[in-house]
């Protein structure tokens, strides 16, 4: 085992070359002004890696605007300012909306082969209209030997569209008797 022999000119060489840098330092630093670190400039450690991109400057400079010159317009005088008042607004009635109505006669409760259900019923339109275009329109039935009245709502058509035919469904529990062969009002 031979050791190696530690050469000195090695060591001064390495001396002179960092004394040679610092004093290189000194002169460059004392020509120049000291620049300002800012967030991008910010010197890295010596053991990181430095990159070749420049740092980009966040703002941009502003452009200077040209000044615009004004020309006066000519001063027009306005006559005499009128002073707006608003027309005292009459209390406009809405419009009074006719309800149409349209008749029906209750022909029967609507049932089947075993029920008969007491809150519908089964009515023909007398009136000359579309009866599709009732559904879910509001029936309203008086008797005439009471005050007693029986509202509902159109459900549906019921049968063949030639029939003519509408189901009715009654608000309440059902509909009496007495009010088969009634004629009642759809309010469309």
């Amino acid at each position: 085992m031979s050791e190696k022999s530690k050469k000195p000119t090695t060591k001064k060489t390495t001396a002179k070359k960092q004394a040679a840098k610092s004093t290189a330092k000194k002169a460059t630093s004392k020509k120049s002004p000291p620049k300002k670190t800012t967030k991008a400039t910010k010197k890295k450690p010596t053991g990181a890696k430095t990159s070749t991109k420049k740092p980009t400057t966040a703002a941009k400079k502003p452009t200077p605007k040209k000044p615009t010159t004004t020309a006066k317009k000519p001063v027009t005088k306005k006559p005499a300012a009128k002073t707006t008042t608003k027309k005292p607004t009459t209390t406009a009635k809405p419009r009074s909306r006719k309800l149409k109505i349209i008749k029906a006669q209750i022909l029967s409760y609507r049932r089947n082969n075993r029920l008969q259900t007491t809150n519908q019923a089964i009515a023909k339109i007398l009136d000359d209209c579309n009866h599709k275009a009732l559904i879910g329109k509001k029936f309203v039935l008086e008797f005439p030997d009471s005050e007693a009245t029986a509202k509902g709502v159109v459900t549906g058509i019921h049968g063949k569209s030639k029939s003519r035919q509408v189901r009715i469904r009654f608000d309440n529990a059902g509909m009496s008797a007495h009010a088969l062969n009634l004629i009642g009002d759809i309010h469309i």
